[in-house]
C-alpha cells in the first residue's frame, strides 16, 4: 500500500539541507551525519524509506521527459471542479518525473441524467491516481481514467482522514465507517511507487 507521504517526499534539496535526525532515520546514499542531524551532500530529491528507516538523496535528472499521448502517469489531484480535475504529475510510465507537469482530467458521470441518484464522486483533491494521456492540445496534457487499470490508487476518508479499504466499487473508512464512491484502479490499495 502507498505511504501517505509518497508524493510529499518529492521535495528538492541542496547540499547541507537538514533531512532528519539520527534518532528517526539512518543515513544512506547522498547524505552525511552532522552531530545529531542527517544532511544532504548533493542536489536532488529527498526520499524517505519508512520500512528501512533510511533517508537518501536521488540525483535530479538533467532532462525532463514530457508525457506523450498513450503514456501512463501517476499524480495527485490538486483541485476538482464540476467536470474537471487538475492533476500534478509525479510519474510517467513508472519513472519519476521532476518536470512539474500538470494534466487536466475530464470527469464524466454515467448517472448525471438520473434525478433519483446523487452524482457519484469519481475522485477528490488529494487522491493519488493513475491515468492515461489522451492528447496534448493547446499546451495542456489531457488525461483519462476510463480504462480498468486507471483511477484512484490511494485515498483517505473525506470525513475523518482515516485509512480506506475497498468494498467492490466503493471505499469504506476503517476508522469511522464512512462510505464513498470512487473510480478505483484495478490495483487500488496494492499499488507501489518506486
Amino acid at each position: 500500500m502507498l505511504e501517505r507521504h509518497s508524493v510529499e517526499r518529492l521535495k528538492k534539496t541542496i547540499p547541507g539541507d537538514r533531512l532528519a535526525v539520527i534518532e528517526e532515520f539512518s543515513p544512506s546514499e547522498g547524505t552525511y551525519i552532522d552531530r545529531d542531524a542527517i544532511r544532504a551532500t548533493k542536489v536532488g530529491v529527498k526520499n524517505y524509506d519508512l520500512k528501512k528507516k533510511e533517508v537518501k538523496i536521488e540525483v535530479l535528472q538533467k532532462t525532463r521527459k514530457m508525457a506523450m499521448v498513450g503514456d501512463s502517469v501517476i499524480g495527485q489531484v490538486e483541485a476538482t471542479q464540476s467536470n474537471t480535475a487538475n492533476v500534478r504529475i509525479y510519474y510517467i510510465n513508472d519513472k519519476r518525473s521532476l518536470g512539474g507537469f500538470t494534466g487536466m482530467l475530464l470527469l464524466k458521470s454515467d448517472n448525471h441524467h438520473r434525478r433519483d441518484r446523487k452524482k457519484s464522486i469519481m475522485l477528490k483533491s488529494g487522491d493519488i491516481i493513475r491515468a492515461r494521456v489522451t492528447s496534448y492540445t493547446n499546451a495542456i496534457i489531457h488525461l483519462s481514467i476510463d480504462e480498468n487499470e486507471n483511477g484512484v490508487i490511494y485515498t483517505t476518508c473525506s470525513s475523518c482522514g482515516g485509512l480506506i479499504r475497498r468494498l467492490n466499487q466503493v471505499v469504506e473508512c476503517v476508522d469511522c465507517g464512512f462510505v464513498e464512491d470512487r473510480k478505483l484502479a484495478a490495483d487500488f490499495g496494492r499499488a507501489h511507487l518506486k
